[in-house]
């Protein structure tokens, strides 16, 4: 039985499912598509580009709409919603990654071995299938655990911003400004994408008829960062009972910058010690290189 038929047919269907995948991939936002939606005489300018383009769009929408929320749903992506919210990222985007990389792996090895069979080599088909399997369930759970990574590094610079955050609160506090202002007052400081989140919830918190700091506590149970959450309990100590919290927030600060430096520190120790061992392996093989001469001399003479 030729072998021909077989490779040709997984080749198709590899990329055939890679070209669908990529496009039920979500994209980034459109600035021009956004501005139009602001200025009606742009939208309708817009409206007059060619019509495969926009049947396309509207076909890879519904495909989105109707495809991903059901493999979310399969997959049980939703047990990442927190992580995902730290990375401001749908459950729809993690599981269109997962199925590409899945789809990537499988038709990677049927790639090869369709290029293999062109030069000649026919290898059995048992081989490329257990590749393709093999590879395709590894780079499945990779989106996972680069999830994570992420997640936890976008955590960790979370927490800094906080450590950063509740000391300028304090100075605002010192300067006699109320709970909601020392509040915004220090958010508006820095521009990174961690007080722009702050900035964000503070401004939800108002326009939804809510205290700054109720904010805040939902920002930290989003993210899973307390320290946000004992942030936004001082300042509710201090709203509701007007209590004078700026030794309070300072201490705060204090614990927490300690706890980030006992993190740091743990983390460069390790780093340290896993270096030992190439080190090591380093100093071994450059002594048998020295030693290797005189050793074939004592043994060959």
């Amino acid at each position: 039985m030729s072998v021909w038929p077989v490779l040709l047919t997984g080749a198709l269907l590899g990329v055939g499912l890679t070209t669908l995948v990529a496009a039920l991939a979500p994209a980034p936002p459109n600035l021009h598509a956004a501005l139009a939606r602001l200025d009606p005489p742009v939208a309708v300018a817009r409206s007059d580009g060619p019509a495969v383009r926009r049947v396309g769009a509207r076909l890879t929408g519904e495909l989105e709409r109707r495809l991903l929320p059901r493999v979310v749903e399969t997959l049980g992506l939703r047990r990442f919603t927190a992580d995902l919210r730290m990375l401001d990222e749908t459950p729809e985007q993690l599981a269109a990654r997962k199925a590409g990389y899945a789809v990537l792996g499988v038709a990677f090895p049927v790639i090869l071995a369709l290029a293999a069979a062109l030069l000649g080599v026919q290898p059995p088909v048992v081989i490329p299938a257990a590749a393709a399997l093999a590879l395709g369930a590894l780079l499945f759970v990779v989106p996972d655990l680069d999830l994570r990574r992420r997640a936890a590094i976008a955590r960790a610079d979370l927490r800094r911003a906080t450590c950063v955050y509740l000391e300028l609160v304090a100075l605002e506090r010192a300067a006699d400004a109320g709970t909601t202002e020392a509040l915004d007052r220090a958010a508006s400081i820095a521009t990174t994408r961690e007080f722009t989140r702050i900035r964000d919830a503070l401004l939800r918190a108002e326009l939804t008829g809510q205290p700054s700091w109720q904010g805040l506590s939902d920002l930290a149970e989003a993210t899973g960062v307390p320290e946000l959450g004992d942030l936004a309990d001082i300042m509710a100590l201090a709203g509701h009972d007007g209590a004078a919290v700026y030794a309070t927030l300072r201490a705060r600060a204090a614990s927490l910058r300690i706890q980030l430096l006992t993190a740091a520190t743990a983390k460069a120790n390790a780093a340290s010690e896993h270096m030992v061992v190439p080190t090591t392996l380093l100093g071994v093989a450059f002594m048998a290189l020295l030693a290797y001469p005189a050793f074939v001399r004592i043994l060959f003479g």
